[in-house]
């Protein structure tokens, strides 16, 4: 096996990256940059050793160095993922409806949703899919069942 001289093969400075790892937001990219930080500085001799300080597999560590001579540190500090998109997202008729209408419980969205798209929702999965879309049910405020409109308006009356 062909041993790697880090310190050269890393095209950028100790200082470069240690701005860059101040400038990631990710924990991930952070983590990437300690250990081309570590790499390049001498402390650590092989990426294996590298990615198991960060409990990481030398697998990982390998696919990483790939990436890194692959594209250079663009791709090497780039994350490739997409979040999945709902099969409900864009359907006008369904934001319509519920502007125009709405619904009285997620099962009877539910329900809509199944008879007008064919998609089939679990009650919890159209909930969390409301409630990452912000949409709450409204509903009116609690009222009395002995409460009486027209006391109450004769009482305002006679208010000073």
């Amino acid at each position: 096996m062909r041993k790697i001289n880090y310190v050269s093969e890393i095209n950028e400075s100790v200082l470069e990256l240690e701005q860059l790892l101040k400038e990631q937001t990710s924990s991930k990219l952070k983590e990437r940059c300690e250990i081309l930080i570590w790499l390049k500085s001498g402390q650590v001799l092989t990426m294996k050793a590298a990615v198991r300080l960060k409990n990481r597999t030398a697998v990982h560590g390998m696919s990483l160095w790939k990436k890194y001579k692959k594209g250079g540190i663009t791709e090497y500090l780039s994350l490739n993922y997409h979040s999945k998109q709902s099969p409900l997202t864009g359907k006008k008729e369904l934001e319509e409806h519920l502007e125009k209408e709405g619904f009285r419980t997620i099962n009877e969205a539910r329900i809509w949703i199944l008879k007008t798209y064919n998609i089939n929702y679990t009650e919890n999965g159209l909930g969390n899919y409301f409630r990452n879309k912000k949409i709450k049910l409204k509903t009116g405020r609690p009222h009395h069942p002995k409460k009486d409109e027209e006391k109450r308006e004769a009482y305002k009356k006679n208010m000073p």
